[in-house]
């Protein structure tokens, strides 16, 4: 499994898996988020299955806000940035591929005024191409 931080206090991965709550216990994370909807794709676990996975790796906050990559709308990155402010750091959201995850984050970052070359590359070394979503972010940049 590969968990990449993408800011100080973020990091995202793909789908979760018992086996990764070794690597999970190792970063500290203290709360997960689950951009995931359940029953996406046969044979994956809902956050229900996880949660207990999560909880034996020291993980005391859990959260399932669960989106659709090209759905995403503001009152989603709102919800995000409500539960990433009121989190316990680290924050370990995570979807099948860690695309929705990096979305939220980005369309948060910036519409707080993070230039979108900056998000793009922050995902990309996170190992989410985010060029395909650039002119929603810069959308989402001049929002104010």
């Amino acid at each position: 499994m590969t968990i990449l931080k993408l800011d100080e206090h973020l990091y995202i991965s793909p789908q979760l898996t018992e086996a990764d709550a070794e690597q999970i216990s190792l970063l500290g994370i203290k709360t997960v988020i689950c951009n995931r909807p359940d029953h996406e794709e046969e044979g994956q676990p809902d956050f229900s299955q996880a949660r207990p996975w999560l909880e034996k790796a020291g993980v005391t906050g859990f959260h399932h806000q669960p989106v659709i990559a090209r759905d995403i709308q503001n009152h989603d990155v709102e919800a995000f940035r409500q539960l990433i402010g009121q989190a316990e750091y680290p924050v370990l959201a995570y979807c099948r591929t860690g695309t929705r995850c990096s979305l939220l984050w980005g369309f948060r970052r910036a519409a707080e005024g993070m230039p979108v070359d900056e998000i793009i590359r922050r995902a990309e070394a996170a190992g989410v191409n985010l060029e395909n979503f650039r002119t929603r972010l810069e959308n989402a940049a001049a929002k104010p």
